[in-house]
């Protein structure tokens, strides 16, 4: 096996243990389709070319990330250390001859951070980290029993229950620090989330105070064609939807040329918009 492919499959194992906080042979052969002896091998060569960054635990089978593994991968964000570098991009790069995708997305998600609460989903955990917030720019504890990791827009966001403010809440990934499992198991219950569970039927329209003219130019490039367009969105995640889409809720006061799309539907969708 030569270098670069050696590097190339570190890098994959890597990401897999930075991300999601361990590796197992079962989580190789998922993810790429491995036969079980080709991730046995892939483990033991990442073993030997990062021998502090895993730590074996005979309960769970699996690898676990050290704090060496995110310390020397942190470091290796300001050094010219290319596999590991790719370790942290936790999404595929493009390649030439393929279509361009481009996001500007200045939101610095840490692969230390993701993990932990990765962790606390899988295995049912508390979680405590400090928190600060437009509304709260100070730093401050919160421990929450989290139940989804998710990307909305640009950023990433934690949903799950708050012990602090005794509810549901999101918290997002970027403005956390000091995260730290606890011991203590969680018991949130899914369903008890009524803003996660409840799904919306979001009609989306051309903005009304567009030309007819205008109207069509947007059916055709958002609707198909077609009058208008429904999706699928939990009430939770309904005001990321409208702020990605700069969709006007409120047609008299947003309007075009800054809004191109309208919320048909408000009076169904207003209870679950400017949530906390």
């Amino acid at each position: 096996m030569s270098t670069e492919g050696r590097q190339e499959r570190d890098a994959k194992v890597g990401r897999i243990l930075l991300w999601e906080g361990r590796v197992s042979r079962s989580r190789l052969i998922a993810e790429y389709g491995l036969s079980p002896i080709r991730a046995s091998e892939w483990l033991r060569d990442f073993r030997e070319s990062f021998p502090n960054w895993v730590a074996w635990d005979n309960k769970l089978k699996a690898n676990l990330a050290t704090s060496k593994a995110y310390s020397d991968a942190e470091r290796a964000t300001k050094a010219s250390q290319p596999t590991i570098s790719t370790m942290l991009v936790p999404y595929t790069l493009d390649a030439p001859g393929r279509p361009l995708s481009i996001s500007w997305d200045f939101a610095h998600t840490s692969p230390r951070t993701f993990s932990r609460l990765n962790l606390a989903i899988v295995d049912r955990l508390r979680v405590k980290f400090l928190y600060c917030s437009m509304s709260n720019p100070e730093l401050h504890e919160r421990t929450i029993e989290p139940h989804s990791l998710l990307r909305a827009g640009r950023r990433w966001h934690v949903r799950g229950y708050c012990l602090q403010r005794k509810s549901f809440r999101d918290f997002v990934l970027g403005r956390m620090s000091k995260v730290q499992l606890l011991s203590e198991p969680s018991e949130v219950d899914i369903t008890a989330d009524n803003a996660w569970s409840t799904v919306l039927q979001v009609r989306l329209i051309a903005h009304p105070a567009l030309s007819a003219a205008q109207q069509l130019v947007v059916r055709a490039e958002y609707f198909n064609g077609a009058s208008a367009r429904i999706e699928s969105c939990r009430a939770a995640l309904l005001n990321y939807m409208v702020q990605e889409l700069m969709a006007a809720t409120d047609v008299d006061r947003q309007v075009p040329p800054d809004y191109q799309l309208a919320v048909e539907n408000t009076k169904e969708c207003r209870p679950w918009l400017f949530m906390t």
